[in-house]
């Protein structure tokens, strides 16, 4: 079950502050392309459930990793990277494509009812405690955020 939030995290971009430094123990990642996207689906929820989230927040985040993961190979690049580990209290994805897209308003808002596309990175927002955007030359990286429950934070 998904639980929506009404209040929306800040973005490193919104704030200009840089993104988290990546310090877990142990960093697991793929890469994939669109064919893989079943295969992204079970790396998430393995890694989530090996970090100690629970089966509620397990089914959360591999739908906000999934949308962001589909948004990456269907509008950024052919091929892209996830990358997951846990730190501080918390568990991290990343999706990295080399996709050059520059949000406006990120997805701070739901879309319109007749809107075609959007409600992905929405969604995304609503399940997770952060979410930071940051695209560039080399592409666009997205990371989550997650935090553990309290056992294992």
């Amino acid at each position: 079950m998904v639980t929506l939030r009404m209040e929306l995290p800040y973005t490193a971009m919104r704030h200009r502050q840089p993104m988290p430094e990546e310090t877990g123990d142990q960093v697991d990642e793929m890469h994939f392309t669109v064919d893989h996207l079943p295969g992204v689906r079970r790396f998430v929820a393995a890694h989530a459930r090996k970090c100690g989230l629970d089966e509620e927040s397990v089914g959360d985040l591999v739908i906000a990793v999934n949308e962001i993961a589909t948004n990456g190979v269907r509008h950024g690049s052919p091929d892209a990277e996830l990358r997951m580990w846990a730190s501080n209290g918390r568990v991290y994805a990343e999706v990295r494509d080399q996709g050059h897209w520059v949000p406006s308003d990120a997805g701070d808002a739901p879309p319109s009812s007749d809107a075609e596309g959007g409600m992905g990175l929405w969604v995304t927002r609503q399940i997770c405690s952060a979410v930071h955007i940051i695209a560039g030359e080399r592409g666009t990286t997205v990371r989550l955020e997650m935090p553990l429950p309290p056992r294992y934070a």
